[in-house]
């Protein structure tokens, strides 16, 4: 891609010696700050917080990459920026929380840059190997493998002691692992399957898992809604009665939907017509039941009903790919179709004859 574009060539060294700056940068400056927490930079009233040293920094390097490049000056640069990011890194609980500096947003940060990066580094330097090696994830071997993932997952609701999430959640990855390896599979069906189906499986079973928790974590722990809820709005008496009894029902939809979807994504690699219908059912309820609690606050709904909003967005992602020419071919193929095909051509022909005669 990189040389498709004529960005230019990927130099390894130069990462390597940002991310050891920005590494060094980060422990060594809450190291510091740990040791010496009364020794700060202060002026006319201004606490000169040492995340502005590090935008300097991250800012003077990025402006003279730009303008003067050399091979020597580039690690400069690289030195630089990796030290302007620790500074900044470091204090990012303090600029998220306005003035807690010891927030564990920081660490959290730090995780995820570091995980970011390293990820970022193997994408580009191992970008062919990784490509051959992801395409596996398209066959039913990666159904398999996200059923692994989800059942491992749900190890960490246990170790919570939270059985009522923990439970389902280790159900939907048994079954999905279970459907994969005792399921016989046609071959020649998956020959002519398009890829990008396993994906929008995956999709449909992390929804329909998504949606199934959300269902029982809202049965098990309703929201509370009290009359300050809706103050000056003046609802007739009995409304918050109502509206408690229809967020339950939801819980309830969101349940059945959740197992549908699943079932949807078990089923979808099979290329029935009817599967293909229960894909895109499956999908817009999703969005509808999404936006039915939009603008809820948190308070009345405690966030919003399908979890943390990723139905709409995936829903989305599958619908559009469902309706595409030649997915809906693959589905609305017949099965003597899909016996033809694979065979050779002569033999297609001697069957077309036989079948005249």
């Amino acid at each position: 891609m990189l040389r498709r574009l004529h960005i230019g060539t990927f130099r390894p060294a130069l990462s390597f010696i940002g991310l050891l700056s920005f590494i060094t940068s980060f422990f060594g400056s809450r190291l510091f700050a740990t040791l010496n927490p009364t020794i700060v930079i202060q002026q006319q009233g201004i606490h000169f917080h040492h995340f502005w040293y590090g935008i300097a920094l991250m800012g003077i390097a990025g402006w003279l990459a730009i303008t003067w490049k050399s091979e020597r000056l580039d690690r400069a640069y690289a030195v630089m920026y990796g030290l302007g990011a620790g500074f900044i890194g470091d204090e990012v609980g303090l600029l998220l929380t306005l003035g807690n500096y010891q927030s564990e947003l920081t660490y959290d940060f730090f995780i995820g840059a570091i995980s970011s990066a390293t990820l970022l580094l193997l994408v580009i330097r191992y970008r062919v190997v990784l490509k051959r090696e992801v395409s596996y994830l398209m066959t039913r071997e990666g159904l398999a493998l996200l059923g692994v993932f989800v059942t491992g997952f749900s190890l960490i609701l246990f170790a919570f002691g939270s059985l009522s999430f923990g439970t389902p959640l280790a159900l939907v990855g048994i079954v999905v692992i279970l459907r994969e390896v005792l399921v016989k599979h046609d071959t020649v069906l998956e020959g002519r399957m398009p890829r990008g189906v396993s994906f929008i499986a995956a999709l449909s079973i992390l929804g329909g898992a998504n949606l199934i928790l959300a269902g029982v974590g809202n049965i098990l722990f309703p929201p509370v809604i009290n009359t300050s809820d809706f103050a000056g709005i003046g609802l007739p008496a009995g409304t918050v009665a109502l509206i408690s009894t229809i967020f339950l029902l939801l819980a309830f939809v969101a349940l059945a939907l959740g197992s549908l979807k699943i079932l949807a994504g078990l089923v979808l690699r099979t290329g029935k017509s009817w599967v293909w219908s229960l894909g895109i059912a499956t999908s817009i309820s999703s969005i509808f039941l999404d936006a039915s609690s939009l603008g809820a606050s948190p308070e009345l709904l405690s966030g919003l009903l399908t979890g943390n909003g990723i139905e709409f967005p995936t829903s989305i992602i599958a619908i559009i790919y469902l309706t595409r020419p030649y997915v809906k071919a693959f589905y609305r193929k017949t099965p003597a179709q899909v016996q033809g095909i694979g065979l050779p051509h002569s033999t297609n022909l001697s069957v077309e004859a036989s079948s005249r005669g």
